[in-house]
């Protein structure tokens, strides 16, 4: 039996596995494989997942350890055949079905399976017979015959300093000459096989570098040969280390009209759609009426963990515009202050909201506690939220 905590990681994994999150399936039988080693259920049933997930190497391993703790498994055997056939391997795929269905006779879907990749392998070998079905050289064909063919070389006046050749090999040439000369052919060579003097000229040898005397003039040398490089690291070589920021900050100017709102004409329902359409929207007016199609409440679940610094320094650029605007009746203030405030307590619910704060700038900084203290807090308090402390840091 298993243990208890084994048994409850894999009834999560079932019900992850019956909602299509093969993800979340995957981690719950890998803890319950972690917690009972020696049930085979657990490795049997990741494997199916990984075969949704198109990860058939993984599945094929799980199910090569299933089949170590039960080797009678027939479910095991079916479904490392289906990974095999989804690496190519089909002929170690077939041969799974085969023992599947020893194992289990009359198995619908392992003979249905087994049928279909059969059929792909014929198919794969009538297309092997097609691209090498070259015609092959009779064996019956006999070699052509072969004969040796004498070679006479011409040779120029001899020199007296060189050695005169031997009788009896001139008697043993001709003789041979003699007998074959009926059947045979006879090149006749008429270069030389005497050294001779070149008279090419020789290339002068290129001029050799000069190296450097010092090692000064070594390293000089070596840095002056590197190719330039773009700066932009954070790292020099005196020491010093700085960090510069990519971010273009919003511009600080309050505009000089109120700010009238254009709503987009198809709502964002997902973060993906809502940057898409706040790239498009470079005015001020267009980005502030994207925002009020939010509701303040779905801002935690539209942005979720996907909120990143550059996108939250705009949006608090736009916030800052909208307040600072000097045609804002009174009313229509208290309005957009409420909106505005509702919104800046909604991004203090969003999942790794504190972490995004880090990496926000000291002028940036600068700019959302602009926000804050239009909304008229001027320093920290309990009520705005620890999340928003590190502003006034």
């Amino acid at each position: 039996m298993p243990t208890p905590k084994a048994q409850l990681e894999k009834e999560k994994g079932n019900a992850s596995f019956k909602a299509g999150n093969y993800v979340h399936a995957i981690g719950h039988y890998t803890s319950a494989i972690l917690a009972d080693e020696k049930d085979y259920t657990f490795p049997l049933n990741r494997a199916a997942a990984y075969l949704k997930l198109g990860k058939n190497e993984d599945a094929e391993r799980d199910c090569t350890t299933v089949l170590g703790l039960s080797a009678w498994n027939a479910k095991a055997l079916y479904r490392r055949g289906q990974a095999r056939v989804g690496i190519g391997r089909l002929d170690e795929g077939v041969e799974d079905f085969k023992q599947a269905l020893k194992r289990e006779p009359g198995n619908v879907a392992v003979e249905e399976e087994l049928r279909r990749v059969s059929g792909l392998i014929e198919k794969r070998d009538k297309e092997k017979e097609k691209v090498c079905g070259c015609s092959e050289v009779p064996l019956s064909i006999h070699a052509p015959r072969r004969r040796r063919v004498p070679i006479k070389i011409v040779e120029p006046d001899e020199d007296p300093a060189q050695t005169a050749r031997s009788p009896s090999a001139k008697t043993e040439a001709a003789a041979t000459s003699t007998s074959r000369d009926s059947e045979t052919l006879r090149p006749v060579s008429t270069r030389s096989l005497r050294p001779e003097t070149s008279t090419t000229t020789t290339p002068p040898p290129p001029p050799q570098p000069e190296y450097p005397r010092t090692f000064k003039d070594a390293k000089q040398a070596r840095e002056s040969s590197r190719p330039s490089r773009v700066g932009g690291g954070i790292f020099r070589a005196s020491g010093e280390s700085t960090m510069f920021s990519m971010r273009t900050l919003p511009a600080a100017t309050p505009p000089a009209v109120a700010i009238v709102p254009v709503a987009p004409k198809t709502p964002p329902k997902t973060w993906f759609e809502f940057t898409r359409a706040w790239d498009a929207e470079p005015s001020t007016a267009a980005r502030w009426g994207l925002i009020l199609v939010l509701r303040p409440s779905s801002v935690p679940a539209l942005f979720r963990t996907s909120l990143e610094p550059a996108l939250l320094v705009s949006m608090m650029g736009v916030f800052r515009d909208v307040l600072n605007a000097n045609a804002l009746k009174d009313d229509e203030l208290d309005g957009v202050r409420e909106r505005v405030r509702g919104y800046m307590d909604a991004f203090g619910k969003v999942e790794r909201f504190e972490t995004v704060m880090l990496f926000l700038s000291h002028q940036e900084k600068k700019v959302v506690r602009g926000v804050w203290e239009a909304l008229g807090v001027d320093q920290f308090r309990e009520d705005v939220g620890r999340t928003w402390s590190c502003v006034w840091s």
